[in-house]
């Protein structure tokens, strides 16, 4: 798993450039407007505020290190350059190492070393357009962001078991790109962006049955059993996810 990114990419920067052999000969005429197009980029993830952020006294910590980002795009354009844009993002940040000794704001266990793992699900305005063989490529996309932490862990007041949650909430993303057409259909991208989202957690346990306590009469002595139950508890946790993230991916035109 070491270098099995490192090695994707070299394979997805190599697979244009061959094909761009065989269709260097068919390209004659000079090329249409594009009106569809895929891409596919592997970025380093730069984390930044609260994401990032070690101090045990407050909740909105996330003990996040720098990772990486891939992400996976559709892109819908009109005439002048101007359309719709479907991204799915996966993003993965470690823990940094004081993570798996410090148990967050509010709880028992350790956060461990697992780190975050997020999707997003995004859409919104494109603007891709050419300059000669360049292409500039800017988006705004916002939409769901899927979240995998044990920061949305919590304490279950029946067993005290520490129990996982995923969360959810808005995400967003800003993208910079400047591309390079090596062929009538490939091209390779550069870009810089900034991906967010705000997650929210929440769990509510009722009143759980515990057992039974005996309980003695101080008049009389006797002995009877009372029943217990936890008491009714609602966790409701936020984060803030927020990074900077740059790459390089492959575009495929139709």
């Amino acid at each position: 798993m070491k270098y099995f990114m490192p090695a994707l990419l070299v394979i997805i920067l190599l697979l244009p450039v061959q094909v761009f052999s065989q269709e260097q000969k068919k390209e004659k005429k000079p090329r249409e407007k594009d009106l569809l197009s895929v891409e596919f980029s592997l970025n380093y993830s730069m984390v930044m505020g609260n994401y990032g952020q070690t101090d045990k006294s407050t909740e909105k910590a996330g003990y996040a290190k720098n990772g990486w980002v891939s992400q996976l795009g559709l892109n819908w354009l009109g005439p002048r350059g101007w359309g719709l844009g479907f991204q799915w993002d996966i993003q993965r940040n470690g823990y940094k190492d004081i993570a798996s000794t410090t148990n967050p704001y509010g709880t028992k266990y350790p956060l461990g070393t697992s780190g975050w793992f997020n999707n997003y699900l995004l859409v919104g305005p494109v603007f891709i357009n050419d300059f000669g063989k360049f292409e500039l490529n800017v988006k705004a996309l916002f939409g769901l962001i899927i979240s995998q932490s044990t920061n949305f862990n919590v304490q279950s007041p029946v067993d005290a078991a520490n129990v996982s949650i995923t969360a959810t909430g808005f995400g967003y993303a800003v993208n910079l790109g400047l591309g390079y057409r090596i062929s009538r259909h490939w091209g390779v991208n550069v870009q810089l962006g900034y991906l967010g989202g705000m997650p929210k957690a929440t769990k509510s346990y009722g009143q759980e049955f515990l057992g039974y306590r005996e309980v003695v009469d101080t008049l009389t002595g006797n002995k009877y059993y009372m029943s217990l139950y936890s008491a009714a508890t609602k966790y409701e946790i936020k984060r803030t996810v927020s990074t900077i993230n740059g790459g390089i991916g492959v575009i495929y035109h139709f």
